[in-house]
């Protein structure tokens, strides 16, 4: 039979035709917007989860489970350096730095906010926060008594560079300390809770402040987001073997925000493929039986010059996987058509709970087309199933019986 006769039948009724393929384009092109729109939304997220806590972080079961008493879940100088030891043998390794964390008040002297202050190694590129700066500068190596605070923070307490504040704090053996600091500079961040709440001062002087060496945990930078699970297994099976009493996270873990954001676009997606594949199976299912009842004289015509019932079957599938195939890829090119006018426009988002406005955009690739593509093809099959094997069974008599 080859593949001309299924096309020409396709092209005798043009009008059925087209109004399948429309059906067709109209469902992928939708899905592969959609799906666009979904993977750029959580790579975005995804890259800005990583940049607030790095690839992974190493720290002791007790600061991940939350069962902290006092200080005790501190790393010391000689675990950090065994760490610092395993995290080099990593191809994907790129870097990493110490981290400590504390709660503390920050005052003017007329007003005072509860704040979560992050010793950072400054001059790092691991999470040292310099690219986020709008006012003055981030942490220089030569800083001390100098704290780089976020807007929401400064406007709440008008705060501005060469600001002196003081913060008070508890050391770790439960000694009350009190120290001034100089606002060197403020940074944005897409969170306004954030920069209400975590300011940034040097580590060494936040060890200083807290009477301790010890850090609470190491920040790990990648190449490539894809290793962090990898990376991750490898340093629990050296940490263990070391007798370090250390455990890694990685950036998805840490963030609940992410998988739980994840877990909805995934369930989005699915629903939504769902519901159009549904949709394309049963409207080309539609029109497939019309066209097996008007087509009734013809197959009875076929099946009398000598076409078995498989030949007559697979003239009728073969109609519709060329419809699958035209269909699913003129529903890419338009769903691409979509894609580029809508990161054209540019269209600016304020997410909840945020203070800067997103660019939305969706993304092209084969990953965001094939699965769209694939889902109206393979409904598009299914839905030829049942009219082909009624139009192959049908007998020649009755085909050919004049009403």
């Amino acid at each position: 039979m080859g593949w001309r006769l299924p096309l020409r039948s396709l092209w005798r009724n043009r009008r059925r035709t087209i109004l399948s393929l429309l059906v067709i384009a109209l469902g992928t092109a939708v899905s592969a917007f959609v799906f666009g729109f979904l993977e750029n939304s959580r790579l975005q997220i995804q890259q800005s989860t990583v940049q607030e806590y790095g690839n992974l972080q190493i720290a002791s079961p007790e600061l991940w489970n939350s069962k902290t008493d006092g200080y005790g879940y501190l790393i010391a100088p000689a675990a950090a350096a065994q760490v610092g030891g395993l995290l080099a043998q990593e191809p994907g390794f790129r870097g990493s730095t110490s981290q400590l964390q504390f709660p503390g008040l920050l005052g003017t002297g007329r007003d005072t906010q509860v704040i979560r202050a992050l010793g950072i190694e400054p001059g790092n590129p691991v999470l040292d926060f310099a690219d986020h700066v709008v006012a003055g500068r981030g942490l220089a190596p030569t800083d001390t008594a100098a704290v780089f605070v976020g807007r929401t923070l400064a406007d709440k307490l008008s705060l501005s560079v060469g600001s002196i504040v003081m913060a008070t704090l508890t050391t770790v053996h439960g000694a009350y300390n009190a120290s001034p600091f100089t606002v060197v500079g403020i940074y944005k961040y897409t969170n306004a809770q954030f920069e209400e709440q975590v300011v940034f001062i040097p580590l060494a002087f936040a060890q200083r402040l807290l009477d301790t060496d010890g850090v609470d945990r190491i920040v790990v930078s990648l190449d490539q987001i894809a290793e962090t699970s990898t990376v991750a297994v490898h340093l629990t099976t050296g940490l263990a073997a070391s007798g370090i009493a250390l455990a890694p996270r990685t950036w998805d873990d840490l963030s609940p925000f992410y998988r739980q954001l994840a877990s909805y676009f995934n369930a989005l997606f699915a629903f939504l493929s769902f519901a159009i594949s549904i949709l394309v199976f049963f409207i080309i299912l539609e029109v497939q039986t019309l066209a097996f009842l008007e087509r009734t004289r013809e197959v009875g015509t076929i099946r009398a010059l000598g076409t078995t019932q498989r030949e007559v079957f697979v003239l009728f599938f073969a109609e519709s996987a060329w419809l699958a195939a035209l269909g699913s890829a003129s529903g890419v090119a338009v769903g691409a058509l979509l894609i580029a006018a809508f990161n054209a426009a540019k269209i600016q988002w304020l997410p909840p709970g945020t203070i800067d406005y997103f660019t939305l955009g969706a993304k092209i690739e084969v990953g965001t087309v094939l699965v769209p593509f694939a889902i109206s093809f393979v409904a598009t099959l299914l839905s030829a199933l049942y009219p082909a094997a009624q139009a192959s069974r049908l007998r020649v008599v009755d085909a050919l019986r004049v009403e």
